[in-house]
């Protein structure tokens, strides 16, 4: 038997990719079999569910043109357009997509380590399928963004590989293309240009002038890429709740990448979104960068011996991280340290260097041969039950934020969306706890401030009701949705004319949404304002012409108006 790999692929080459393929699609399959079943969480709703963009034409160029959006990613927002067409809002389908794309990016990282000829390439391909690291960006469908640009990003490297090694312009050509779509998915595959260039110093020991003219073209990608990325990172609010000096930057970095590696090493407390926390001015809170520089320094040190094989891993690792370390401002870092699904594209560095270096311990320590295959079975199976649990926490929006919550209870946009199921249940009081938990971690946070006005109103504290609307509308003036809340507020407080004022302000800022002609609609209908609520209702009809409720308002209108003296 090889060391290389397993020896069921001791066979020719094209059995031995269909078998390597066919048994990197079924781990996927098994280890996410739970998460096939789960539901919508977090962003999948307003991405998908609740977003007018997945219906029609026009969705699609809204999406292009990169409207009501924090992040440019039309590609993948056009896939769940596509998806939405085929599943409609039933999660199983998105699921299932979201797996085999995982599978076949494995796929593609196997053929890529081959090409290098990096011994264990499919080990390190079956560790990046089953590794529960990876589990928020499979089980949660609003994730595709990673698991699409990763097949994307892949597949772009194995293009500039085969390209290179086959002097194949249209290859070439193929693989500038290729990255182009997977910035278009997601915006951390900037580095690519910097990989190829380590791929490319790995098979011949040197980069040339004609070398780096080659690569040009995926840096101007990869730039255009960044900008777009930063430019709509800073459409999201900033709460204010951090210092992010360069020092603090750098000091949290290095922190991050080591608890990355640790989520790699010990994938036994995970979680996908960590504690935030707040590096202070103490020396030692530089130790972890520092140390990270001195190990990089040993292995640049030891490149012609033993350090070239890490130096090329670790490289790699921190070249993909660096967009997500903070060094850029982004906007869920205000909340979390670090998240597992931001290593996603990383993370497959550190997988090559585990395979590669299963293999060279094969070859030291041959006697013992069947011993380390039953360690390596044994941790793989371990592997396999942590993705397969972990998996199961997406269920529902209410298991992940429970299960998520139960690992770092400071995790704000968490508590107010448990709340917002608990008010939905009737179960009012704990639902005002959470969302008061979220301000005391964010006093900026507007939806919170909307939703506790929200359960307040449903107690009946109306006086305290307003007073959160008003709070949530300081921080985002005109909001369209706080002001047709506060309409309904003051409407329940017996003031009539300011809830008729709030609703057609948040006309006036969101006209072409029915739901708020048919709240207007209603709201005068209720103090007997009929011929007004008509034109409201028949508004809302030519909005959504197949409505059966407003069809049902605009008649019971149009019947009080003729009975009304």
């Amino acid at each position: 038997m090889s060391s290389d790999d397993l020896a069921v692929f001791s066979r020719p080459p094209i059995e031995r990719f269909r078998l390597g393929a066919a048994l990197l699609i079924l781990s996927a399959v098994i280890a996410y079999l739970p998460a096939i079943n789960a539901g919508f969480v977090l962003d999948d709703n307003l991405l998908l569910t609740a977003n007018r963009q997945m219906e029609g034409v026009s969705g699609l160029n809204q999406i292009w043109l990169g409207q009501n959006s924090c992040d440019y990613t039309p590609l993948t927002l056009t896939t769940f357009w596509l998806e939405h067409a085929l599943w409609g809002n039933t999660p199983t389908g998105y699921h299932v997509v979201n797996i085999l794309l995982h599978a076949l990016a494995a796929i593609l990282l196997w053929q890529n380590l081959s090409i290098l000829r990096i011994r264990g390439s499919w080990l390190a391909a079956l560790l990046f399928v089953i590794h529960p690291v990876n589990v928020a960006s499979v089980a949660w469908i609003a994730e595709l963004k990673n698991t699409l640009s990763a097949v994307l990003f892949f597949a772009s490297v194995l293009a500039f590989l085969i390209s290179q090694e086959r002097r194949s312009e249209p290859f070439y050509a193929v693989s500038i293309a290729l990255f182009a779509l997977a910035g278009l998915s997601k915006g951390a595959v900037v580095c690519l240009p910097i990989v190829l260039c380590l791929c490319i110093l790995w098979r011949s020991g040197k980069i040339t002038c004609r070398d780096f003219a080659r690569i040009a073209p995926f840096a101007l990608v990869a730039i255009t890429v960044a900008l777009l990325t930063i430019r709509y990172q800073t459409r999201a609010p900033d709460y204010g709740l951090f210092s992010f000096d360069p020092l603090s930057r750098l000091a949290r970095a290095g922190t991050v990448v080591w608890l990355y590696l640790g989520e790699i090493f010990w994938p036994i407390r995970l979680s996908p979104m960590f504690a935030q926390w707040q590096p202070n001015r103490h020396t030692i809170t530089y130790l972890p960068v520092v140390f990270l520089v001195i190990v990089v320094a040993i292995l640049f040190w030891k490149r012609k011996r033993w350090g070239g094989p890490p130096l090329f891993a670790s490289g790699y690792y921190l070249l993909m991280l660096l967009p997500v370390l903070g060094l850029v401002w982004m906007a869920l870092q205000q909340e979390v340290s670090c998240a597992d699904w931001w290593q996603y594209l990383a993370a497959p560095g550190i997988f090559a260097g585990i395979g590669a270096g299963f293999c060279a311990m094969l070859d030291r320590l041959k006697p013992a041969r069947l011993s380390l295959y039953a360690v390596l079975c044994v941790a793989l199976s371990m592997l396999m039950i942590q993705t397969w649990r972990r998996g199961a926490i997406y269920e529902s929006m209410e298991t992940y934020c429970r299960a998520v919550l139960a690992e770092n209870p400071r995790a704000w946009t968490l508590q107010t969306n448990l709340g917002v199921i608990l008010a939905q249940r009737g179960e009012f009081e704990q639902a005002i706890a959470h969302h008061r938990q979220a301000l005391l971690d964010n006093a900026r946070f507007m939806q919170a401030h909307n939703n506790l006005g929200n359960a307040l109103r449903s107690v009946g504290s109306l006086r305290e009701s307003e007073s959160e609307f008003r709070i949530a509308l300081q921080l985002s003036p005109s909001n369209p949705t706080v002001l047709a809340n506060l309409a309904d507020t003051y409407f329940a407080e017996g003031k009539i004319g300011e809830a008729l004022a709030a609703d057609a302000q948040a006309i006036k800022v969101d006209r072409y949404n029915p739901q708020r002609y048919t709240e207007f609609g209603l709201k005068l209908a209720a103090n007997k304002q009929f011929e007004q609520a008509v034109v409201c209702f028949r508004n809302a009809l030519v909005l959504a012409p197949d409505d059966v409720a407003n069809q049902a308002y605009l008649s019971r209108a149009l019947a009080d108006s003729r009975r009304q003296p």
